[in-house]
């Protein structure tokens, strides 16, 4: 049986799975978030928790690209879903930028807006520093927290799907909300 597991993002099967890892790059997106959230929230006196908000924040854009940036990324969502279809006999719609859109209640412009920050974030702040290129604002993480935790609703309704039209998998994670409890447990727990 294929069986995802939350603590490797890996399965079973010899080398990497493709969902596993969806989730992975999800689960990573989702605790940087999490973390730089409280941290920030907390407003912590000593200069390191500021060094590991900023990490959060740099970890949540580069982890939010691999699943949503650009599309060829090998991890991107819309070669995800060519490796993985949806059962034929499924009513689950296709996991698209519309049905995200939905979600998140943003127009197709304000998702390109937010996108292109994204990106340019990731590609000319933290994975190629250019030095000659200024910010006029950064990308806000509560739009890639919404949009990890929706996909990844969708994934584990595609893993249902897929074990009820007899594929042979299952995931062991626990629920969305339980997955943030858990992250703000450990944030908590070392932030005494």
């Amino acid at each position: 049986m294929r069986r995802l597991r939350l603590a490797l993002g890996f399965n079973m099967r010899k080398g990497i799975d493709s969902i596993a890892v969806q989730f992975g790059l999800i689960h990573d997106c989702i605790r940087a978030c999490i973390f730089g959230d409280y941290i920030t929230r907390k407003q912590e006196k000593q200069d390191a928790w500021w060094s590991i908000a900023d990490m959060s924040y740099a970890d949540a854009i580069v982890s939010w690209n691999g699943i949503f940036g650009v599309n060829s990324q090998e991890s991107h969502w819309k070669n995800f879903t060519k490796q993985e279809p949806i059962p034929s006999e499924s009513k689950l719609k296709p996991f698209s930028t519309e049905l995200l859109l939905q979600h998140l209640g943003m127009s197709s412009n304000e998702w390109k807006k937010y996108w292109r920050t994204m990106t340019q974030m990731r590609n000319k702040r933290l994975a190629h520093l250019d030095h000659g290129f200024s910010m006029k604002s950064y990308p806000n993480i509560t739009n890639a927290l919404h949009s990890a935790c929706f996909y990844r609703t969708w994934l584990r309704t595609l893993i249902e799907e897929k074990q009820k039209f007899g594929e042979n998998i299952a995931f062991d994670g626990p629920a969305n909300d339980e997955l943030i409890q858990l992250f703000r447990s450990q944030i908590e727990e070392i932030c005494k």
